[in-house]
């Protein structure tokens, strides 16, 4: 009777265990399932070594060293695509002078996001863009991010989806960009992979000069992996 009894004992204990345990588990493993994928990194202090590495201390200031990237969801219809630096000022670096430039592709689709703390020169007329759809001069706002399709080299052909607005976080040396899902394609089961247009699939981080090149400082984050949108 003993033994009975302290196996209904044990028994009972394990069962509410489980129920207390088993919501926080699921939590968990739901957030496991559906926070940022990391993409790709990079090594810290390695800004400006594509021309001379004695100005990487400069990145700092400019908030262009590339150290990590990843994707997550901010909601069922919008994506976040996360830019980390190792260092981010509260002002994002230089405004006007510091540009990012994420190229990826949705299922196979050639897509980019290029922006930065502000964009008001490229507000006038992207160089990018072909000319007969280069946009009227507008005012981009705050952290403007261009989402565009196609080769988007000097000239175009390059046709803007959508313009968004970044979240620039010192406090996490974190630039969010929130991405409609509806804007680039993409629905449940789509790949995001990397693209293929200026810069190779890669995540570039240099000055803001009208038209970006490779030969000022820069660095340069490849993304090696696929994000694949989840369900929900």
């Amino acid at each position: 009777m003993r033994f009975k009894a302290l196996v209904s004992v044990l028994t009972l204990v394990m069962a509410a265990s489980v129920l207390v345990a088993g919501p926080a588990g699921a939590e968990q493993a739901a957030k496991k399932r559906t926070g940022p994928q990391v993409l790709g990194t990079d090594d810290a202090g390695d800004w400006g070594c594509n021309q001379d590495c004695t100005l990487a201390p400069l990145a700092a200031v400019l908030g262009q060293d590339l150290v990590g990237a990843s994707i997550g969801m901010a909601d069922p219809k919008t994506l976040n695509f996360i830019i980390a630096v190792d260092s981010l000022p509260p002002t994002g670096g230089i405004p006007e002078f510091s540009r990012y430039t994420w190229e990826f592709a949705v299922d196979g689709e050639a897509l980019q996001l290029s922006g930065a703390f502000t964009e008001y020169l490229r507000g006038i007329c992207n160089p990018t863009y072909n000319p007969t759809i280069c946009p009227p001069p507008r005012d981009p706002g705050m952290s403007p991010f261009f989402i565009r399709k196609g080769g988007c080299t000097v000239g175009g052909p390059c046709e803007e989806v959508a313009l968004v607005h970044a979240t620039f976080d010192a406090a996490t040396a974190t630039i969010t960009i929130p991405v409609p899902m509806k804007a680039v394609g993409a629905r449940t089961g789509s790949k995001i992979t990397p693209g293929a247009s200026l810069f190779g699939g890669a995540i570039y981080a240099a000055p803001a000069a009208f038209v970006t090149q490779a030969t000022l400082p820069a660095d340069t984050m490849m993304i090696s992996k696929t994000y694949v949108v989840p369900k929900g």
